[in-house]
C-alpha cells in the first residue's frame, strides 16, 4: 500500500474513533490540526504503526515533520 494511503487510513481510523466524521484527509494539515480530532497519544499510535510498517521514524529526519505530507515525503525517500 502506498504510504499516503497508509497514513490516511491510520488518521481516519483514529479520527472516527474520536468522534470525527471526515471522509478524506488533507495531507497538508498540521499533524495535530483540531479538525482531525487527534491528540499527542493518537500521534504516537500513528508513528508506532509507521515505524512498524516502514522501519523508520519520520521524526528522525533532519527536519521534523510538521504536516502529514512531510511524513509521506520522508517515507518516499526511504
Amino acid at each position: 500500500m502506498p504510504s499516503g494511503e497508509f497514513i490516511q487510513e491510520l488518521i481516519l481510523g483514529l479520527h472516527r474513533r474520536n468522534g470525527g466524521e471526515l471522509k478524506t484527509i488533507d495531507l497538508d494539515l498540521p499533524l495535530l490540526h483540531p479538525s482531525l480530532h487527534l491528540d499527542s497519544l493518537d500521534l504516537a499510535e500513528i508513528m508506532a504503526a509507521v515505524e512498524q510498517q516502514y522501519g523508520l521514524s519520520p521524526f528522525d529526519a533532519p527536519v521534523p515533520p510538521r504536516t502529514w505530507r512531510d511524513i509521506v515525503t520522508v517515507l518516499h525517500q526511504k
